[in-house]
Protein backbone atom coordinates (compact mmCIF):
# COMPACT_ATOMS: atom_id res chain seq x y z
CA UNK A 1 0.00 0.00 0.00
CA UNK A 2 1.43 2.97 -1.22
CA UNK A 3 1.78 6.45 1.02
CA UNK A 4 -0.90 7.88 -0.39
CA UNK A 5 -3.84 5.35 0.33
CA UNK A 6 -2.64 5.28 3.84
CA UNK A 7 -2.86 9.28 3.86
CA UNK A 8 -6.54 8.42 2.74
CA UNK A 9 -7.42 6.14 5.52
CA UNK A 10 -6.27 8.32 7.99
CA UNK A 11 -8.80 11.10 6.95
CA UNK A 12 -11.41 8.20 7.01
CA UNK A 13 -9.88 7.46 10.68
CA UNK A 14 -10.31 11.10 12.06
CA UNK A 15 -13.58 12.51 10.04
CA UNK A 16 -15.36 9.62 11.32
CA UNK A 17 -14.09 9.38 14.46
CA UNK A 18 -13.25 5.68 14.75
CA UNK A 19 -9.20 7.06 15.74
CA UNK A 20 -8.39 10.08 18.00
CA UNK A 21 -5.20 11.13 18.34
CA UNK A 22 -3.82 10.39 22.29
CA UNK A 23 -1.47 13.41 23.17
CA UNK A 24 -0.71 12.46 26.49
CA UNK A 25 1.43 10.11 25.84
CA UNK A 26 4.91 11.79 24.93
CA UNK A 27 4.78 11.00 21.26
CA UNK A 28 1.21 11.46 20.16
CA UNK A 29 -0.20 8.54 18.43
CA UNK A 30 -3.87 7.77 16.57
CA UNK A 31 -5.46 5.59 18.98
CA UNK A 32 -8.99 3.69 18.20
CA UNK A 33 -12.41 5.72 20.11
CA UNK A 34 -13.63 2.79 21.43
CA UNK A 35 -17.37 3.82 21.12
CA UNK A 36 -17.10 4.87 17.97
CA UNK A 37 -15.57 1.52 17.05
CA UNK A 38 -18.49 -0.31 18.67
CA UNK A 39 -20.99 1.42 16.58
CA UNK A 40 -18.92 0.61 13.43
CA UNK A 41 -19.35 -3.08 14.07
CA UNK A 42 -23.11 -2.91 13.95
CA UNK A 43 -22.95 -1.80 10.93
CA UNK A 44 -23.49 -3.81 7.75
CA UNK A 45 -21.22 -3.73 4.72
CA UNK A 46 -23.46 -1.61 2.68
CA UNK A 47 -24.06 0.77 5.71
CA UNK A 48 -20.25 0.99 6.53
CA UNK A 49 -19.50 1.87 2.88
CA UNK A 50 -21.71 5.02 2.82
CA UNK A 51 -20.77 5.73 5.98
CA UNK A 52 -17.16 6.10 5.18
CA UNK A 53 -18.51 8.12 1.56
CA UNK A 54 -20.80 10.37 3.55
CA UNK A 55 -17.38 11.27 5.89
CA UNK A 56 -15.02 11.75 2.84
CA UNK A 57 -17.47 13.77 0.95
CA UNK A 58 -19.82 15.61 3.06
CA UNK A 59 -17.26 16.32 6.24
CA UNK A 60 -13.95 15.94 5.04
CA UNK A 61 -14.14 17.93 1.40
CA UNK A 62 -15.93 20.95 3.45
CA UNK A 63 -13.58 21.04 5.18
CA UNK A 64 -10.77 21.60 2.94
CA UNK A 65 -12.75 25.21 2.39
CA UNK A 66 -10.23 26.31 4.96
CA UNK A 67 -7.60 25.94 3.01
CA UNK A 68 -8.68 27.35 -0.38
CA UNK A 69 -10.09 24.17 -1.93
CA UNK A 70 -14.23 24.43 -1.89
CA UNK A 71 -16.40 21.43 -1.38
CA UNK A 72 -17.66 21.69 -5.06
CA UNK A 73 -14.82 22.18 -7.11
CA UNK A 74 -13.09 19.31 -5.42
CA UNK A 75 -16.32 17.29 -6.82
CA UNK A 76 -15.84 19.14 -10.03
CA UNK A 77 -12.37 17.78 -9.95
CA UNK A 78 -12.99 14.69 -9.25
CA UNK A 79 -15.95 14.36 -11.78
CA UNK A 80 -13.79 15.64 -15.00
CA UNK A 81 -10.68 13.83 -14.01
CA UNK A 82 -13.45 10.51 -14.28
CA UNK A 83 -14.68 11.41 -17.19
CA UNK A 84 -11.01 11.99 -18.50
CA UNK A 85 -10.36 8.22 -16.99
CA UNK A 86 -13.59 6.63 -18.84
CA UNK A 87 -13.16 3.24 -20.01
CA UNK A 88 -11.98 3.73 -24.24
CA UNK A 89 -11.46 7.61 -23.79
CA UNK A 90 -7.70 8.24 -25.18
CA UNK A 91 -8.19 12.14 -24.08
CA UNK A 92 -5.89 11.69 -20.94
CA UNK A 93 -2.96 10.33 -23.52
CA UNK A 94 -3.05 13.15 -25.72
CA UNK A 95 -2.79 16.24 -23.12
CA UNK A 96 -0.11 14.97 -20.87
CA UNK A 97 -0.12 19.09 -19.51
CA UNK A 98 -3.75 18.37 -18.18
CA UNK A 99 -2.94 15.03 -16.07
CA UNK A 100 -0.16 16.37 -14.43
CA UNK A 101 -1.94 19.57 -13.34
CA UNK A 102 -5.26 17.38 -12.38
CA UNK A 103 -3.08 15.35 -10.30
CA UNK A 104 -1.73 18.16 -8.53
CA UNK A 105 -5.15 20.27 -8.13
CA UNK A 106 -6.80 16.87 -6.77
CA UNK A 107 -3.75 15.58 -4.88
CA UNK A 108 -2.45 12.11 -4.42
CA UNK A 109 -4.23 10.97 -1.02
CA UNK A 110 -8.09 11.64 -3.37
CA UNK A 111 -6.68 9.49 -6.45
CA UNK A 112 -6.10 6.78 -3.67
CA UNK A 113 -9.33 7.29 -2.12
CA UNK A 114 -11.06 7.25 -5.32
CA UNK A 115 -9.40 3.60 -5.83
CA UNK A 116 -10.64 2.34 -2.41
CA UNK A 117 -14.12 3.66 -2.87
CA UNK A 118 -14.30 1.68 -6.23
CA UNK A 119 -14.54 4.95 -8.38
CA UNK A 120 -11.66 4.40 -10.42
CA UNK A 121 -9.19 1.14 -10.99
CA UNK A 122 -5.48 1.45 -10.84
CA UNK A 123 -2.53 -0.46 -12.18
CA UNK A 124 0.44 0.11 -10.47
CA UNK A 125 4.04 -0.30 -11.20
CA UNK A 126 6.24 -2.28 -9.31
CA UNK A 127 7.46 0.22 -6.25
CA UNK A 128 10.96 1.66 -6.98
CA UNK A 129 12.80 2.87 -3.86
CA UNK A 130 12.60 6.25 -3.74
CA UNK A 131 10.06 6.90 -6.38
CA UNK A 132 6.91 7.18 -4.85
CA UNK A 133 3.26 5.10 -6.40
CA UNK A 134 4.37 4.63 -9.88
CA UNK A 135 0.79 4.52 -11.52
CA UNK A 136 0.58 2.26 -14.72
CA UNK A 137 -3.00 2.97 -16.04
CA UNK A 138 -6.23 4.45 -14.45
CA UNK A 139 -9.81 3.75 -16.16
CA UNK A 140 -12.51 5.11 -14.09
CA UNK A 141 -15.39 2.32 -13.13
CA UNK A 142 -19.24 2.81 -13.99
CA UNK A 143 -20.21 3.47 -10.57
CA UNK A 144 -17.38 6.05 -10.01
CA UNK A 145 -18.19 8.07 -13.22
CA UNK A 146 -22.39 7.47 -12.07
CA UNK A 147 -21.70 8.45 -8.57
CA UNK A 148 -19.04 11.49 -9.28
CA UNK A 149 -21.67 12.89 -12.32
CA UNK A 150 -24.72 12.78 -9.94
CA UNK A 151 -22.78 14.56 -6.64
CA UNK A 152 -21.67 17.43 -8.62
CA UNK A 153 -25.13 17.51 -10.03
CA UNK A 154 -26.48 17.47 -6.31
CA UNK A 155 -24.43 20.83 -5.68
CA UNK A 156 -26.37 22.75 -8.36
CA UNK A 157 -29.78 20.84 -7.10
CA UNK A 158 -29.74 22.17 -4.19
CA UNK A 159 -30.76 25.59 -5.23
CA UNK A 160 -33.10 27.88 -3.83
CA UNK A 161 -35.50 27.69 -6.67
CA UNK A 162 -35.16 23.71 -7.06
CA UNK A 163 -35.60 23.73 -2.89
CA UNK A 164 -38.89 25.42 -3.33
CA UNK A 165 -40.07 23.17 -5.84
CA UNK A 166 -39.71 20.41 -3.86
CA UNK A 167 -40.86 21.79 -0.50
CA UNK A 168 -43.57 23.84 -1.54
CA UNK A 169 -45.03 22.81 -4.90
CA UNK A 170 -47.94 24.08 -4.51
CA UNK A 171 -46.84 27.74 -3.60
CA UNK A 172 -48.22 27.68 0.06
CA UNK A 173 -46.51 28.91 2.40
CA UNK A 174 -43.88 26.37 3.64
CA UNK A 175 -44.07 25.47 8.00
CA UNK A 176 -41.21 25.78 9.98
CA UNK A 177 -39.65 22.20 9.55
CA UNK A 178 -39.73 22.68 5.26
CA UNK A 179 -37.80 25.77 6.27
CA UNK A 180 -35.37 23.90 8.42
CA UNK A 181 -35.17 21.08 5.83
CA UNK A 182 -34.24 23.75 3.12
CA UNK A 183 -31.78 25.47 5.19
CA UNK A 184 -30.17 21.77 5.54
CA UNK A 185 -30.27 20.66 2.37
CA UNK A 186 -28.82 24.02 0.95
CA UNK A 187 -25.74 23.26 2.76
CA UNK A 188 -25.70 20.19 2.38
CA UNK A 189 -25.42 18.64 -0.96
CA UNK A 190 -24.60 15.02 0.02
CA UNK A 191 -27.72 14.88 1.84
CA UNK A 192 -30.07 15.25 -1.64
CA UNK A 193 -28.12 13.06 -3.35
CA UNK A 194 -27.93 9.97 -0.79
CA UNK A 195 -32.01 10.74 -1.35
CA UNK A 196 -31.91 9.57 -4.69
CA UNK A 197 -28.83 7.44 -4.49
CA UNK A 198 -29.94 5.18 -1.43
CA UNK A 199 -33.19 3.94 -2.78
CA UNK A 200 -30.54 1.23 -4.88
CA UNK A 201 -29.10 0.12 -2.26
CA UNK A 202 -31.95 -1.36 -0.12
CA UNK A 203 -29.63 -2.28 2.94
CA UNK A 204 -28.43 0.85 3.53
CA UNK A 205 -30.02 1.99 6.88
CA UNK A 206 -28.05 3.29 9.14
CA UNK A 207 -25.03 5.93 9.16
CA UNK A 208 -22.19 5.78 11.69
CA UNK A 209 -22.87 9.17 12.97
CA UNK A 210 -20.90 11.26 15.35
CA UNK A 211 -19.49 10.34 19.13
CA UNK A 212 -22.02 11.12 21.43
CA UNK A 213 -21.53 14.52 23.22
CA UNK A 214 -19.50 14.59 26.46
CA UNK A 215 -20.02 16.14 29.39
CA UNK A 216 -17.63 19.76 30.23
CA UNK A 217 -15.11 19.09 32.03
CA UNK A 218 -15.53 21.06 35.71
CA UNK A 219 -12.95 22.44 37.39
CA UNK A 220 -9.37 23.94 36.65
CA UNK A 221 -6.70 24.13 33.93
CA UNK A 222 -3.29 25.19 34.22
CA UNK A 223 -1.74 26.45 31.42
CA UNK A 224 1.77 28.05 30.01
CA UNK A 225 1.71 30.73 28.29
CA UNK A 226 4.71 32.06 26.12
CA UNK A 227 5.47 34.84 24.16
CA UNK A 228 8.77 33.55 22.78
CA UNK A 229 11.64 31.41 24.60
CA UNK A 230 12.64 33.48 27.24
CA UNK A 231 9.31 35.18 27.98
CA UNK A 232 5.74 32.87 29.62
CA UNK A 233 3.11 33.27 32.27
CA UNK A 234 1.86 30.34 34.04
CA UNK A 235 -1.99 30.78 34.73
CA UNK A 236 -4.72 29.13 35.77
CA UNK A 237 -8.24 29.22 34.88
CA UNK A 238 -11.76 27.59 36.17
CA UNK A 239 -13.09 25.42 33.58
CA UNK A 240 -16.33 27.42 33.09
CA UNK A 241 -14.14 30.49 32.19
CA UNK A 242 -15.15 30.97 27.82
CA UNK A 243 -12.27 31.48 25.50
CA UNK A 244 -13.09 35.23 25.58
CA UNK A 245 -11.97 35.34 29.14
CA UNK A 246 -9.03 33.37 28.91
CA UNK A 247 -8.06 35.78 25.77
CA UNK A 248 -8.87 39.19 28.32
CA UNK A 249 -6.59 36.92 30.80
CA UNK A 250 -3.46 36.74 28.78
CA UNK A 251 -3.10 40.20 27.57
CA UNK A 252 -3.84 41.19 31.21
CA UNK A 253 -0.62 38.89 32.39
CA UNK A 254 1.59 40.26 29.88
CA UNK A 255 0.49 43.96 30.46
CA UNK A 256 -1.09 44.45 26.90
CA UNK A 257 -4.46 46.14 26.19
CA UNK A 258 -7.13 44.41 24.64
CA UNK A 259 -8.09 46.60 21.33
CA UNK A 260 -7.60 44.82 18.84
CA UNK A 261 -9.15 41.36 17.58
CA UNK A 262 -7.57 37.84 18.12
CA UNK A 263 -8.22 33.92 17.31
CA UNK A 264 -7.07 30.72 19.15
CA UNK A 265 -6.38 27.77 16.80
CA UNK A 266 -5.63 23.93 17.93
CA UNK A 267 -5.83 20.30 16.74
CA UNK A 268 -8.77 18.55 18.43
CA UNK A 269 -8.21 14.91 19.12
CA UNK A 270 -9.49 13.96 15.71
CA UNK A 271 -6.58 16.05 14.50
CA UNK A 272 -9.13 18.97 13.12
CA UNK A 273 -8.36 22.18 13.54
CA UNK A 274 -10.93 24.68 15.36
CA UNK A 275 -10.57 27.95 15.97
CA UNK A 276 -12.41 30.44 18.28
CA UNK A 277 -12.86 34.06 16.60
CA UNK A 278 -13.05 37.29 18.76
CA UNK A 279 -16.73 38.22 19.26
CA UNK A 280 -16.08 41.60 17.79
CA UNK A 281 -15.02 39.76 13.95
CA UNK A 282 -17.60 38.49 11.66
CA UNK A 283 -17.82 36.23 9.18
CA UNK A 284 -16.00 33.44 10.77
CA UNK A 285 -15.74 29.94 9.92
CA UNK A 286 -16.11 28.04 13.92
CA UNK A 287 -17.22 29.30 16.92
CA UNK A 288 -17.24 32.61 18.54
CA UNK A 289 -14.78 32.70 21.86
CA UNK A 290 -17.38 33.50 23.79
CA UNK A 291 -20.00 30.88 22.76
CA UNK A 292 -17.50 27.82 23.93
CA UNK A 293 -16.11 27.55 27.37
CA UNK A 294 -12.43 25.95 28.33
CA UNK A 295 -14.75 22.90 29.62
CA UNK A 296 -16.65 22.05 26.38
CA UNK A 297 -13.06 22.38 24.23
CA UNK A 298 -11.98 19.03 24.99
CA UNK A 299 -8.48 20.28 25.74
CA UNK A 300 -5.88 18.00 27.64
CA UNK A 301 -2.33 18.17 28.59
CA UNK A 302 -0.03 18.41 26.52
CA UNK A 303 -2.48 20.07 24.17
CA UNK A 304 -0.91 23.26 22.45
CA UNK A 305 -3.05 26.17 21.41
CA UNK A 306 -1.85 29.17 19.36
CA UNK A 307 -3.22 32.44 20.57
CA UNK A 308 -3.17 35.19 17.52
CA UNK A 309 -3.14 38.57 18.96
CA UNK A 310 -3.71 41.80 16.61
CA UNK A 311 -3.42 40.85 13.48
CA UNK A 312 -1.44 43.58 12.08
CA UNK A 313 1.34 43.11 14.46
CA UNK A 314 0.88 39.83 14.61
CA UNK A 315 1.35 38.78 18.29
CA UNK A 316 1.64 34.18 18.67
CA UNK A 317 1.48 33.40 21.82
CA UNK A 318 1.83 29.30 22.74
CA UNK A 319 -0.34 28.28 25.04
CA UNK A 320 0.21 24.53 26.18
CA UNK A 321 -2.30 22.85 28.12
CA UNK A 322 -0.29 21.48 31.13
CA UNK A 323 -3.07 20.09 33.88
CA UNK A 324 -6.49 19.40 34.34
CA UNK A 325 -7.92 19.52 37.99
CA UNK A 326 -11.45 18.62 38.38
CA UNK A 327 -10.96 18.90 42.13
CA UNK A 328 -10.57 22.51 41.98
CA UNK A 329 -14.16 23.84 41.30
CA UNK A 330 -13.97 27.05 42.67
CA UNK A 331 -10.35 28.52 41.29
CA UNK A 332 -10.39 31.62 40.22
CA UNK A 333 -7.89 33.11 37.21
CA UNK A 334 -4.59 33.64 38.85
CA UNK A 335 -0.97 34.29 37.52
CA UNK A 336 0.97 31.11 39.23
CA UNK A 337 4.12 32.12 37.87
CA UNK A 338 6.12 34.29 35.26
CA UNK A 339 9.54 34.53 33.83
CA UNK A 340 10.67 37.52 31.51
CA UNK A 341 9.92 40.72 31.28
CA UNK A 342 7.03 41.37 28.32
CA UNK A 343 7.81 43.19 25.76
CA UNK A 344 6.20 46.40 24.85
CA UNK A 345 3.42 46.34 22.81
CA UNK A 346 3.89 48.98 20.62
Amino acid sequence: MSYPHVDGLHLLLRFTRLGKVDRSLRTPQMVQDKAMVARWQLLNPTERYFSLLERWWNIADFEQERFGMAADRMAEYRCTFLKRHRPGSRAKERDEKWQVAMLGALGMKQIALMQLFGLLNIASEPPVPGKGWQIKRMVATPWGLSASATYLQAFGDTSTDLLERLFNPTGKNSTPDELEAEEEMEHHPFLLWASRALPFFPNCRHYLGDPEAVEPFRGSLTFKVSLGSDVWRRIVMPAASDFDDLARFILDAFQFDDDHLYQFRYQDEYATQRTFDDPRCSDVEDDYADEVTLGEAGLFPRQLVEFRYDFGDDWRFDVLVEKLDASETGAQPTVLAKTGKAPRQY
